[in-house]
């Protein structure tokens, strides 16, 4: 029996310490920059996770502490009701809700 170490990175919340691998599906990469530019990728099912701009990564989830750093880098969250969005007034318009 042979056994080979792999070295991977993995994302970690600066908020909640909730790791992009606690899903089932967790994601490994090969480096912190394939991490940030696909955990932070929009593939259309609004839960990417945040680079702010003091270098935090915000993981996707969804409760006040999390949507408070995610208003000023997206400028928007989601509202109490799931078929709504609530804008703050004054952010610059969102790419998918120009």
């Amino acid at each position: 029996m042979s056994f080979t170490t792999i070295t991977c990175v993995i994302a970690v919340c600066d908020l909640c310490k909730r790791r992009s691998t606690d899903s089932e599906y967790g994601r490994h990469y090969e480096s912190a920059d394939d991490a940030t530019a696909d955990l932070t990728a929009d593939y259309g099912t609004g839960t990417a996770w945040t680079l702010t701009g003091d270098g935090r990564l915000i993981c996707d989830r969804r409760d006040q502490m999390h949507d408070d750093q995610r208003i000023p880098v997206r400028g928007w969250h989601p509202g109490t009701n799931a078929m709504s969005i609530t804008f703050t007034p004054g952010t610059p318009p969102h790419t998918a809700h120009p």
